[in-house]
């Protein structure tokens, strides 16, 4: 049975139908769940000819028990969704399968649960425990991890103990798919350096309030990076970016200041692997104005440097950012937010613009609106002739392993020893090409000027709604 059917499959047994006809089969525990379909448009064509608009169906039921007087409890937590346009959206996870205890002065879980670290608006770089559901688009939202947690509570702090069995792998948009690299990522054939795919990993995490204003947060996580790096398949007939995951060592602290409608937050990491050492922060300050005009709106400003030392090098998009946001939350029965943000890059001027607006209508149902803008720096020029762009991409350190004057060299003898001498010289029009198309395309990708470049046509407007039962 192919993923889609699966997905079907997941789909119909978590509609409200068959939610009632398996209600008797947990009487003594609580059943909720949510269906949302979501409809994204965007402005332009997808760059490699994939449609503008899209339908795309998700569910996700929880079902939630206790016995022992609430000292023990199990929580269950599927998700599917089904995406019209992109079979790698398409997918079931087990976001949550956990037992829960709760002793006198500690608590445990085991089985498949979500962790959060984090304190920041823009982006959460202590939050390791868990891999990013990378499909769904928001990047807060996670895939289950099998792990064991442990929790010491004591006036001196929280003390939490983990252990993480079967490493996730990250989730990318297929070929069809929008909000995707130039070249399709081969989730199909990860790579690990250095460290086995099912090793054990371990964390843990001390938190404790300090006076009435200050919270701390200090964590330690020794385990397989879930942000993997990317080495090009040098297939350039058919072009592959293979994602390659590496072991990590982590140190990260977090802070957070509140006085009176000031909130002054941090997140710093130091980073050691066996690819590159480095550390990186976000902070910012945060200020809320209650009850504006005489109105129950309070308004939050919000402002956020995010910096990484490893600078262009970074394999992300902040790495010198600087991220402004406001939100506005109605304080009314329907729960009315908005929130408008985005994060710019003054050296290379570009940016990310987006607004989400949610509202809930009645009891049972919730409209969610987001728009996102990519401000990008402008084309690149982009090499005409296999030689022009083997020379540029020689030093562009593109990818995890060091390319010097010896990969073009090797790329250009892999093609005459593949198609002869008349190859590079357009010998094959039609092949040649598509082959420079290919190239040009690994080019934009080295391009740490331009990083934003890739989501050039990607500017988009989406609604979901959702419905809780």
């Amino acid at each position: 049975m192919n993923k889609i059917a699966v997905a079907a499959l997941a789909m119909l047994v978590l509609s409200s139908p068959s939610y009632a006809l398996f209600e008797p089969l947990f009487e003594d525990g609580t059943w909720s769940a949510e269906m949302n379909g979501e409809w994204r448009y965007f402005n332009d064509p997808g760059e490699f000819g994939q449609s503008k608009s899209a339908f795309s169906y998700s569910a996700q039921a929880e079902y939630y028990v206790d016995w022992n007087d609430g000292e023990d409890s199990f929580t269950f937590t599927p998700f599917v969704r089904l995406d019209q346009i992109d079979d790698n959206r398409t997918h079931l996870d087990l976001r949550e399968a956990y037992w829960g205890h709760v002793g006198e002065n500690w608590e445990t879980k085991l089985g498949y649960t979500r962790i959060f670290w984090g304190r920041t608006e823009f982006l959460n770089l202590v939050d390791v425990v868990n891999q990013k559901d990378f499909v769904e688009g928001d990047t807060t939202e996670k895939l289950g991890q099998p792990l064991f947690q442990l929790s010491l509570v004591h006036d001196i702090g929280i003390l939490d103990f983990y252990v993480l069995a079967g490493f996730r792998e990250r989730t990318f948009q297929g070929e069809d798919g929008r909000l995707r690299a130039p070249i399709v990522i081969d989730v199909d054939n990860a790579r690990y350096d250095g460290v086995e795919k099912n090793n054990l990993d371990l964390a843990v995490r001390w938190s404790q309030p300090i006076g009435d204003n200050l919270e701390v947060a200090v964590s330690i996580f020794s385990g397989t990076n879930r942000d993997p790096r990317f080495d090009f398949n040098y297939d350039l007939f058919d072009p592959k970016l293979i994602p390659v995951y590496t072991r990590m060592d982590q140190f990260g602290l977090e802070l957070e200041y509140i006085y009176e409608g000031w909130v002054v937050k941090l997140e710093a990491i130091a980073v050691e692997s066996p690819v590159e050492s480095y550390t990186a922060a976000v902070g910012g300050v945060e200020y809320t104005f209650d009850t504006v005009f005489d109105s129950d709106i309070d308004v939050t400003l919000i402002t956020e440097y995010l910096w990484d030392e490893r600078g262009s090098d970074s394999a992300g998009f902040f790495e010198h950012d600087v991220g402004i946001g406001t939100r506005i939350t109605f304080n009314d029965e329907q729960s009315t937010e908005i929130l408008i943000g985005g994060i710019i890059d003054f050296d290379t001027n570009e940016a990310l613009y987006n607004i989400e607006a949610s509202r809930r209508i009645g009891d049972s149902w919730r409209v969610e609106i987001l728009a996102m803008v990519v401000a990008e720096r402008g084309e690149q020029e982009l090499g005409q002739s296999v030689l022009e762009i083997a020379n540029s991409l020689a030093n562009s350190g593109f990818t995890s392993d060091a390319i010097s004057t010896q990969f073009a060299i090797d790329l250009l003898s892999d093609i005459v020893e593949e198609k002869g001498l008349l190859f590079l010289f357009n010998g094959e029009i039609n092949t040649y090409g598509e082959f420079v198309e290919t190239l040009q395309q690994v080019q934009r990708l080295a391009d740490t000027d331009r990083k934003l470049s890739i989501l050039e046509s990607d500017d988009y407007f989406q609604i979901e709604v959702k419905y809780y039962y």
